[in-house]
């Protein structure tokens, strides 16, 4: 798609041994296009001006096979996953202030469509405060988390501008990735 998304996300992972061994579980969001403009809605005179904004957005999740050490100081961490890319099109039709006040307004999703994605990735935990057993195991903490994630994921319709304010075209793509993350993890 050619596009960069500003985002989140969270993840969650279990360690169902002593081993280097993580499961876990991946939900993303992203937004890799907006626009807002004010148009006139109506067949009468005199017509109303109402607010219109467009969001173009990633809604990614992945289960994921985590193998990362238990112990040390910085702790690298290499994932394999597997999941879904929801890409999505939705406009707001807002009546100016009282949208802005959340007041009012009406949403309507004008394309979706889902896509089956796979991937691997890399990162580094880096503690900012950390507890650990006399036996050398973190009972918990803070880390910083820095990861790459690079996902091939499969076709896809989304909606790009037409270049006519408000007019979108259908397109098709693969929904390929590449996460670069930087984030706090919590252990216990």
């Amino acid at each position: 798609m050619g596009r960069t998304a500003w985002g989140g996300g969270l993840s969650l992972a279990i360690r169902p041994s002593r081993g280097p061994l993580l499961l876990g579980t991946s939900l993303g969001y992203g937004v890799y296009d907006s626009d807002r403009w004010d148009a006139w809605l109506g067949l009468t005179d005199p017509d109303v001006l109402v607010d219109m904004r467009t969001t173009n957005s990633l809604l990614t999740w992945n289960v994921f096979l985590r193998l990362q050490p238990e112990r040390g100081f910085l702790r690298p961490y290499l994932d394999l996953f597997a999941g879904l890319h929801f890409l999505s099109t939705d406009t707001r039709i807002g009546s100016g202030d009282q949208d802005r006040e959340g007041g009012g307004g009406l949403d309507i999703n004008n394309s979706s469509d889902t896509a089956f994605a796979f991937g691997a990735g890399a990162g580094l935990m880096l503690p900012i405060i950390r507890f650990v057993h006399r036996d050398g195991r973190i009972a918990g903490g803070l880390e910083l988390d820095l990861g790459v994630r690079y996902a091939w994921g499969g076709r896809a319709d989304y909606l790009v501008e037409s270049g006519v304010t408000g007019i979108y075209d259908t397109l098709t793509s693969r929904t390929d990735t590449l996460t670069l993350s930087a984030g706090l993890t919590f252990a216990f």
